[in-house]
């Protein structure tokens, strides 16, 4: 019997909560649930929270977590993150799952996968 449910929040360790937010709700379309100040944020990505916590540190810690996010069109994600020219590597086949790797304002990975079709 496992200890743990599920997973019940992602954060990520961010320099400018102002930056972060534009980057995750305003290019990435996720909807933001609450905000304290630069303290922290939550956001809606499915059915789970990612959040952004506060300015404590002058960059974000190294070798962190990454987030990946199940997107079921990767070439829209590929079309969004160009138009604000963020900077992302190619769209990779995984044996029929497909993936892009890109980052977010602070240089944390994030990973958008598309699954089978």
């Amino acid at each position: 019997m496992s200890l743990f449910s599920g997973v019940d929040v992602v954060f990520y360790q961010v320099c400018s909560m102002d930056k972060a937010v534009e980057f995750y709700s305003g290019v990435l379309g996720l909807e933001v649930l609450r905000r304290e100040g630069n303290d922290w944020t939550e956001l809606r990505a499915g059915d789970t929270t990612l959040a952004l916590s506060g300015e404590l540190a002058t960059r974000p810690h190294q070798g962190g977590a990454t987030v990946i996010l199940s997107a079921p069109d990767i070439e829209a994600v590929e079309r969004r993150l160009a138009e604000h020219g963020v900077q992302r590597g190619p769209i990779e086949d995984m044996g029929g799952a497909r993936m892009l790797q890109f980052h977010d304002p602070d240089g944390n990975e994030i990973v958008a996968l598309e699954p089978p079709r």
